[in-house]
């Protein structure tokens, strides 16, 4: 802080193990803390002691356009509650003097929280001293431990009653945030009297607490920072202010994805919580500088090695705004959020943070209102009048949230002071209540394009796993895993995308690099496509994924082997006069430069340049010549019921309930245009019984069925026979660039078993 109804799965508690694993969405039980400490142990039994547990997600968690979604990528809406304690002065949550851990969970569910945010502190992740009794006299079983193995407690407790944990990096030091201290950035060095902590040690305190919860899968996010401002420089009142891309130890954005891909390194699970500037410029208290919050996300987007575990973060509080501080005596008369009309109020925070969440933007990514809470007793009209725009604008724009706080110590936390029960009755609740209520989408997230900016100009910009350096002496910008370049500019900036054809790197991960001296040229029908110009062009069967500058000017290209043949029928786009854009996606993704940009139903084979600046792409035809016949396994596709059997996937009507026993694979483009078949193979291990109907099947593009059938037991050649289905359907030509599912509704009559689906041409 910046100064100060959901479904439940009911289990006896005599075997709670057996049937917590049945309750489960899925059998293998990967989010229990089994991993951690026995001493963890004990809070995991206090907690499962609960009559009542939370539906827990299908984790792991990544992100989809701008939603959460879990591993069926059905959505998954962060409704949390922030819980600190471990980052202050105690380095324990609060509430554990005053009542047991698994109370404090059930007025978490009570009030209809699905996760938590968790805030840390890096000294407490070091303190090897026992923290004293009284600091958690009602939980007995955690006298003797250290903070970090009461966090681990803590931990092992919310998971277990299926509560989603968001590790929260508050502080550096132990206590309140926020001020004008040493806590403002990831890093403080050169005091003489203080804990130094570099950007290196930062980092190895993530790596060292991610591995720490590797195991667990419910502790599914890490938030890097909270609420990164100007701090104190070394030792004097000096004004050490944070930055957004100036490339230097100050530089948030660098920090932050350095940080992400240490973190994805070591657990590839995690999703990865970057929160904007909080404040940037002189001190707060001189009334200068301002708080940016997202802004700067316009023109650089951070970039970690897996594009869909970003998700971004922003706080509001009625009490400050976008260049008040929180103290009217030195915010030389800015105005605050609560004291706005409602159109500058929504206008500004859509401009500071709500925008990214924008369709088909280079910005589009999750937003995470991480922080914001009023006081129960609050009189001033002003302020519950900003509670209730808030919460009108997270319901309206279907945002993610964490309340501040949950703490019964403080005004304004959601429990009484005695932390015995949920604090209610109060002016509140009706706004917390409809916002809690409100699930805005849910189920399955269609598939959406994704776009990336990248910039290789004096720095490298790699949004890939690729983590060797694949040519010395050069910057290099690289597209994430399988997204192919489709705009270059002339200052070494790109546009990557997977729009119409998907991810399209081959399982093999083959590379080929080509730069500095012109290569020679592949069959594509064109010729000499730029000439008088040096050409960099691609093997067959290769797209250009990245691009390289020395120190004279663009230098070459970085080609991936792609997992379909590439058509080879090309045209040359020139952009060293002015902008050829064969397509609008991605807005003006280089301002101020020319550019390039061939068409969504391209891929680009080569880059031209003369005195090193980049003048036209090779644009060749779209890659899917040969492709279909598409053959998608069962258990690779989504699913609401039932569980995995080798690539199979299987639904009893002893364990499992009616519903979607497979659906996706929201395939964009690959399938192309024209007459096309769906073959659904299936088996049932009765066939002499009833003739009920089985399941219903069905070709879906996200807004028609194409074309559906029920399929009846006595169409079955017999009991544990596979048995082809098929369904025709068209699709027509501006009708390819839609999500493309195929399903199956399964109606709990019988045992089903289904290996694949496979769409070919007719």
């Amino acid at each position: 802080m910046f100064n100060r109804r959901k479904m439940k799965i009911f289990c006896s508690v005599s075997v709670v193990f057996t049937i917590l694993a049945s309750c489960s969405p899925e059998t293998d039980q990967a989010y229990l803390p089994f991993s951690l400490p026995k001493s963890a142990k004990s809070a995991y039994r206090s907690v499962m002691s609960l009559a009542v547990a939370t539906t827990p997600p299908v984790v792991p968690l990544s992100t989809n356009g701008r939603y959460i979604v879990d591993s069926n990528n059905n959505r998954f809406k962060l409704k949390a509650v922030n819980w600190y304690g471990a980052s202050d002065t105690r380095q324990v949550v609060g509430g554990l003097d005053k009542q047991p851990i698994s109370h404090i969970i059930s007025l978490i569910q009570e009030w209809g929280f699905n996760s938590v945010r968790l805030p840390f502190s890096n000294i407490m992740l070091h303190d090897t001293n026992i923290v004293p009794n009284d600091y958690v006299a009602a939980n007995p079983q955690f006298f003797g431990k250290t903070a970090l193995q009461i966090y681990d407690e803590t931990v092992a407790a919310l998971t277990a009653a299926g509560i989603v944990v968001v590790l929260n990096n508050h502080t550096t030091f132990s206590e309140w945030c926020c001020g004008f201290d040493y806590n403002g950035q990831w890093y403080h060095t050169g005091s003489s009297f203080a804990y130094n902590q570099t950007p290196e040690m930062w980092k190895a305190d993530w790596v060292f607490l991610v591995n720490r919860y590797k195991n667990n899968k419910l502790v599914a996010a890490a938030d890097l920072r909270n609420e990164v401002r100007t701090q104190r420089f070394n030792d004097t009142h000096l004004p050490n202010s944070p930055n957004w891309g100036w490339n230097n130890t100050d530089d948030w954005r660098k920090a932050a994805g350095e940080a992400g891909n240490d973190i994805l390194r070591a657990n590839p699970d995690m999703v990865i919580v970057v929160e904007g500037i909080n404040w940037w410029g002189a001190i707060p208290i001189l009334g200068s500088g301002e708080r940016p919050h997202l802004k700067p996300v316009r023109d650089l987007q951070v970039h970690i090695r897996n594009v869909n575990k970003l998700v971004y973060a922003a706080h509001n509080y009625g009490f400050i705004g976008p260049k008040h501080n929180g103290d009217d005596a030195t915010s030389g008369g800015n105005i605050k959020y609560k004291d706005m009309d409602l159109n500058t109020f929504r206008n500004t925070i859509t401009d500071e943070w709500g925008y990214v969440t924008d369709p088909d933007a280079v910005t589009t990514a999750p937003v995470w209102v991480s922080e914001f809470g009023a006081s129960p007793g609050e009189t001033n009209p002003a302020d519950r009048e900003w509670l209730k725009r808030l919460v009108d604008y997270l319901i309206e724009k279907d945002l993610d949230f964490a309340f501040w706080p949950l703490n019964g110590e403080d005004e304004w936390g959601l429990v009484t002071s005695d932390w015995s029960q949920t604090k209610r009755g109060n002016w509140r609740d009706e706004h917390m209540d409809r916002l809690l209520a409100s699930n805005g989408k849910t189920g399955s997230v269609a598939y959406v394009d994704h776009l990336t900016k990248i910039g290789f100009n004096g720095v490298d910009d790699n949004v890939s796993t690729i983590d060797n350096d694949w040519l010395s002496g050069a910057n290099k910008g690289t597209c994430p895993d399988g997204e192919r370049l489709l705009g270059l500019s002339r200052d070494q900036r790109a546009l990557c995308s997977d729009t119409k054809y998907g991810k399209l790197w081959h399982a093999d991960r083959a590379i080929n690099v080509q730069a500095v001296y012109e290569t020679g040229t592949r069959y594509h029908g064109t010729g000499d496509w730029a000439g008088g110009f040096t050409k960099y062009e691609c093997p067959n069967d290769y797209y250009v994924a990245g691009a390289t500058k020395h120190s004279w000017g663009t230098s070459g290209i970085l080609c991936a082997h792609s997992k379909v043949p590439l058509a080879n029928s090309c045209r040359t786009i020139w952009f060293d006069r002015g902008d050829s854009r064969s397509s609008q996606r991605g807005g003006d993704w280089a301002p101020g430069s020319y550019k390039g940009q061939c068409a969504d139903t391209e891929y680009v084979a080569g880059v031209a340049q003369r005195d090193g600046g980049g003048a036209a792409l090779l644009c060749c035809s779209s890659p899917l010549s040969g492709e279909l016949p598409l053959v998608y396994k069962a258990k690779n596709l989504s699913h609401r019921t039932g569980f995995a059997e080798g690539d199979a996937w299987v639904v009893t009507t002893a364990d499992h309930w009616a519903d979607h026993i497979i659906y996706g694979p929201y395939d964009r483009g690959r399938w192309g245009t024209g007459n096309k078949r769906a073959v659904f193979r299936m088996l049932v291990d009765v066939t002499n019984a009833n003739n009920d109907k089985i399941v219903t099947i069905d070709v879906y593009d996200g807004q028609d069925v194409l074309a559906r059938r029920d399929v009846y037991r006595n169409e079955f050649a017999g009991p544990g026979q596979y048995t082809n289905f098929s369904l025709d359907f068209n699709i027509a030509p501006d009708k390819a660039d839609r999500p493309m599912e195929v399903r199956a509704w399964w109606f709990d009559t019988s045992y089903v078993k289904t290996e694949n689906v496979t769409i070919q041409n007719r």
